[in-house]
């Protein structure tokens, strides 16, 4: 069991309680850790406004984008929209391509194969899209690295508009419209997914074209854009952005339009799925829809989520819904057999700071995922690898303090490519022979920066709190500051002198742990959950043992009653 360090977060200064001494103290408390320190920015964040979200023409290209694209649609023009093959990459792809088909436009799509064709333009790309006619490529969630591709494109007289969210080089492309948050200081936030800066680009085309109707089913264009929120919600949550400011409002809105999504595909992937999309929340997203139309991209072909987001035809919806289905089973297996053989691979390498795994033979879909279990489980760095065509590609998952693509920037002779941010990233090596120089080389830059102290997860509490502070109506006042992700944790609370009175191990594999708990001396017992952790905690605990506990507090509903729910985030046995 990995050790963990508890932190409770910085309790709000005196004047801050006085001036919102109205509120709940733990809600202020909330409210004081996510930085809300303002009566406009308490009621900005717990009452998100559609009418808040920022002007798209902030964006200094954007009017130059919006004429563009204008003039293909009214010169018929063939319009080739460039996605990715992860969930945020279709999504945008989706809400591009609906968006330019309302206008009138010729639009076709093209997704790359993640092993065929890799992430990001490239110039075979290049060249089949000019040899097919296209006049104008619009990139979603890509292009802002690709330099050269789009030097070439513009050069060939291809015109290219890139949309993109990910992070610029030091030398940016120079397309005909550059849209990325992350480059445009005009533009006020720069957490945008690729699948919300796409429905900026949706909003500045479809709030002043006059040549179209195809919004009346929709009540409108402004009816149109809202109904468009489900696909943005989905790529925001899934990219693990940061839910504040646009974010929150954008994801807020696009549970409510996906609990009544008017898509065939997402209805039959939730019957599938045995997904209640009637409760949707961020959780829905994060790990039960994301995963499957993920799982396409991984596994099979991304084209296959795209067109479940956009078909209408019930069959057709269903027959995608289920192959999506089968192949996220499918990724399941295969994922649980390369972790097998990759935690066989890490024996030999107990002690180290930053570990790597290589084997040719591991399905390249899976890497990432493989990746970032292992970084949880023993929270290193790590790099896990394989092969294609002879090349060693691989994917990394990091910890706080450890930057794993700037570390990758100090390695960069050893690499063809490589892209990401402080905790993820992808990369091929120049030379697979250079293997063992380019991880030696990593391994001691981990020595060197990375303490045992760092090696440690450190997990944050809002407070402590009392079992008799625990009810219904702080876990309702709870709710009010969802959605919950990134940026916006559940809350977390310490439970401390807890003495366990039974526990038994649910699931069909015995996974799962519910325990009776109580306080001190208190006759009331409480139920606690813990799940997943059956395995770790089963045989360790008994009847009569004291513990400390950090839990999550939920609402559940069932036969018409509602109780609160307690999950177990931690728990230290005392002695």
């Amino acid at each position: 069991m990995l050790e963990k360090r508890w932190r409770v977060s910085e309790q709000p200064p005196d004047n801050f309680i006085k001036e919102f001494s109205d509120y709940n103290p733990i809600l202020r408390q909330l409210l004081y850790t996510r930085n809300l320190k303002s009566a406009k920015q308490i009621e900005a964040f717990l009452r998100p406004r559609y009418e808040a979200l920022h002007d798209p023409f902030l964006f200094a290209d954007m009017s130059r984008l919006v004429s563009r694209i204008y003039q293909a649609i009214d010169t018929g023009e063939n319009i080739i929209i460039h996605g990715d093959y992860d969930a945020d990459g279709v999504t945008s792809t989706a809400v591009m391509y609906e968006t330019l088909k309302a206008l009138g436009a010729r639009v076709d799509v093209f997704i790359p194969h993640r092993e065929k064709d890799g992430y990001g333009l490239r110039p075979k790309t290049i060249d089949r899209l000019i040899n097919e006619g296209y006049k104008l490529l619009i990139t979603v969630d890509c292009g802002v690295t690709n330099v050269a591709e789009v030097k070439m494109a513009m050069d060939a007289g291809l015109d290219v508009i890139v949309t993109d969210h990910h992070e610029p080089l030091d030398i940016l492309p120079e397309p005909l419209a550059l849209i990325n948050p992350k480059v445009d200081p005009n533009y006020p936030f720069q957490y945008l997914c690729g699948a919300g800066v796409a429905f900026k680009v949706a909003t500045a085309l479809i709030k002043n074209y006059h040549g179209s109707d195809s919004w009346a089913n929709y009540g409108g264009p402004e009816g149109f854009l809202k109904w468009l929120l489900d696909l943005v919600a989905i790529g925001t949550v899934a990219d693990v952005m940061p839910l504040v400011d646009e974010n929150r409002v954008l994801v807020n809105y696009g549970l409510i339009v996906l609990r009544q999504t008017r898509r065939p595909g997402i209805r039959k992937l939730a019957a599938e799925a045995n997904i209640d999309l009637a409760a949707a929340d961020s959780y829905t997203i994060g790990y039960q829809i994301a995963p499957r139309l993920n799982a396409a991209g991984r596994i099979e072909h991304a084209r296959e989520a795209f067109e479940l987001l956009t078909t209408m035809d019930e069959d057709e919806a269903y027959k995608l819904a289920h192959k999506l289905q089968e192949t996220n089973l499918g990724r399941q297996k295969i994922t649980d057999e390369v972790m097998i053989t990759a935690k066989e691979k890490l024996v030999q390498q107990e002690g180290q700071k930053m570990l790597f795994l290589y084997d040719e033979n591991w399905h390249p879909g899976v890497v990432g995922l493989v990746a970032g279990r292992i970084a949880e489980d023993y929270y290193r760095p790590v790099l896990v690898m394989t092969m294609i065509d002879g090349q060693i590609v691989g994917s990394g998952r990091s910890i706080s303090d450890f930057n794993i693509t700037e570390e990758l920037m100090a390695a960069e002779k050893y690499l063809a490519r490589y892209g990401g941010h402080a905790a993820a990233c992808g990369f091929t090596l120049k030379n697979k022979d250079e293997l063992a120089d380019f991880t030696s080389f990593l391994a001691d830059r981990a020595r060197q920066s990375l303490t045992d102290e760092h090696l440690i997860p450190i997990i944050y509490a809002e407070t402590e709190l009392a079992m008799t502070e625990i009810n219904l109506d702080l876990a309702e006042r709870l709710k009010t500051l969802s959605p919950f992700g990134e940026g916006n944790e559940k809350p977390r609370f310490i439970l401390r002198d807890l003495m366990v009175t039974s526990l038994d191990l649910l699931g069909d594999k015995e996974q799962h742990l519910r325990l009776m708990v109580r306080n001190g001396h208190s006759p009331a017992v409480k139920k606690v959950m813990g799940f997943g952790l059956g395995k770790t905690w089963g045989g360790v605990l008994n009847a009569g043992d004291k513990i400390d506990l950090m839990v999550e507090l939920s609402v559940n509903e069932w036969n018409g009653s509602r109780n609160v729910e307690m999950k177990i985030v931690d728990l230290k046995l005392k002695a």
